[in-house]
C-alpha cells in the first residue's frame, strides 16, 4: 500500500483520512489500493490517516490475507466487535470513501448505502474519494506510459492488417464475414502477447456500425463485400503487470470513391474529435484546470451544431488503465457530469460518433496528459474514411 503517497495527498486536503471498505470483492478500488490479492468474504476496513500509522479492522479468520499490510490491526469475531473497533478509529472524523453524492460518478460509488449509514452514525463526515482514486489509480508511471505507447502502436498495425485482409479477400472474390475479421484481430493480439477484457473487438458493416456496441458473433454476422462501410474498434493491452490499455476506432469503405454522405458525416466527427484536443491544449496552456465534462461539451457542440446532436448517443470518452474502462476521469457531460480534473499521468479516449439507421461513424483516439498538455498517443489521426479497394 502506497501509504506515504496517500498521506501526502491527504495533507493537501481538509480530510482526516481515507476509509477503505470491502466485503466479498464489492469494492475493487479498495482492494487495489490495499494491494489485496486473495478473496476476502468478511467485511474489512482500512483507515489511512493524514498522519500516523494506518489501522485495519479485519475478521479473525481473514488475517492471512492481510499478512503484508503495514497497519495496526484490530481483529473482530462478532459484529459488535467490528462496530466497536470502527468507532475507536473514525468517530467524529472527516473521511473519504468510495461514495458519490447523487451517484454522480457511479464508477467510484462502490460502498453500499447501509455501510455509509453505519459510518455516518459514528458522527463521521463522509466525502467522495473520487479525486484520491483518480490520482492514486489512474495516473500512470513511466513504465505504464511506455507500455501504453507500445499497445497503441500495435493496435494501429493490427488495424492496418485487418483492413488489408478485407481488401485481399474482396479482391479475390472470397467470402468474408465480420466475425472472421474479429477472429483475425484476436489472433494478432495473441501473437503479440496482448489481451483484452474478453469482449470485442468490433467489426461492423453498414447499418451494424450504427449500433455503438454491436459485436458480431460466430453465427449470423454480416458478410463484407464491395461498396460497404466497415468500422473497426480495437482495444487491448500487453499481458504484463503494468500493462494498460490502448483503444482505437477507424472506418473504411470497400470501394474506390467514398460516398458524399459518409464523407460528410466523417468530417463532422473528425472536427469534433480535434476540437476536443484543441480545447484541452488551449485551456491547459493558459494554466486552467480542465475537467472531463468540459471536454465532452466542447466535442458535443460541434456535432450538435452540424444537426446530429440526437445521433451522438454516448459520452465522448472514458478513462484508460489496467481496465479498458478504468476509474479515472471520463470525458462526460451526458451520462454523468464528471468534474474530476484531467491531471498529469491520466489517459482517456476521445471518441465522438454519429449513428444513423444506414451506417455509423466513430473516430476514437487516446490522449495522455503529460507535462501539463494533451498528447495524442494513437497516431496517425484518421483524416478521412479509408478507401479499401
Amino acid at each position: 500500500m502506497r501509504t506515504s503517497e496517500i498521506q501526502a495527498l491527504l495533507a493537501q486536503t481538509d480530510l482526516d483520512g481515507w476509509l477503505l471498505y470491502d466485503a466479498h470483492g464489492l469494492n475493487p478500488i479498495a482492494r487495489q489500493v490495499v494491494g489485496l490479492k486473495r478473496m476476502v468474504t468478511r467485511r474489512w476496513f482500512v483507515f489511512i490517516p493524514r498522519e500516523g500509522e494506518p489501522e485495519a479492522v479485519i475478521h479473525i479468520m481473514e488475517q492471512p490475507a492481510f499478512a503484508d499490510l503495514r497497519a495496526h490491526r484490530h481483529t473482530y469475531l462478532s459484529w459488535q466487535e467490528l462496530d466497536q473497533a470502527l468507532r475507536r478509529i473514525v468517530r467524529g472524523r472527516r473521511v473519504a470513501m468510495e461514495y458519490s453524492p447523487d451517484n454522480a460518478i457511479p464508477y467510484v460509488a462502490r460502498v453500499d448505502a447501509g455501510t455509509i449509514e453505519k459510518v455516518r452514525a459514528l458522527g463521521v463526515d463522509i466525502v467522495s474519494s473520487a479525486d484520491l482514486v483518480a490520482t492514486m489509480l489512474a495516473c500512470w508511471s513511466p513504465a505504464k506510459i511506455a507500455l501504453h505507447r507500445r499497445a497503441a502502436d500495435a493496435l494501429i498495425e493490427i488495424k492496418d492488417a485487418a483492413f488489408r485482409l478485407i481488401t485481399d479477400q474482396i479482391s479475390a472474390h472470397r467470402t468474408l464475414h465480420e466475425y472472421d475479421v474479429v477472429q483475425f484481430i484476436r489472433e494478432e493480439f495473441a501473437r503479440r502477447g496482448m489481451i483484452n477484457d474478453g469482449e470485442g473487438p468490433i467489426c461492423a458493416v453498414d447499418a451494424n456500425a450504427g449500433d455503438p456496441h454491436y459485436e458480431p458473433g460466430p453465427q449470423g454476422s454480416a458478410s463484407i463485400g464491395p461498396d460497404q462501410l466497415v468500422l473497426l474498434d480495437l482495444w487491448a493491452k500487453h499481458d504484463t503487470p503494468d500493462g494498460v490499455y490502448a483503444d482505437i476506432t477507424w472506418t473504411g469503405y470497400t470501394g474506390r470513391t467514398i460516398p458524399a454522405r459518409i464523407d460528410s458525416v466523417f468530417q463532422v466527427v473528425a472536427r469534433s474529435r480535434d476540437r476536443g484536443v484543441e480545447f484541452l491544449a488551449k485551456k491547459m496552456e493558459g494554466g486552467s484546470t480542465v475537467c472531463g465534462y468540459e471536454v465532452d461539451e466542447a466535442v458535443r457542440t460541434v456535432i450538435v451544431e452540424a444537426g446530429y446532436g440526437d445521433r451522438f448517443i454516448h459520452r465522448t470518452g472514458h478513462s484508460l488503465g489496467a481496465n479498458v474502462h478504468d476509474v479515472g476521469p471520463n470525458i462526460d457531460n451526458l451520462e454523468t457530469q464528471d468534474r474530476r480534473r484531467l491531471q498529469d499521468g491520466v489517459a482517456f479516449t476521445i471518441e465522438p460518433g454519429i449513428y444513423l439507421p444506414e451506417f455509423g461513424i466513430r473516430s476514437e483516439i487516446n490522449v495522455l496528459i503529460e507535462r501539463g498538455r494533451p498528447v495524442v498517443t494513437t497516431l496517425p489521426l484518421q483524416r478521412a474514411v479509408t478507401p479499401l479497394l
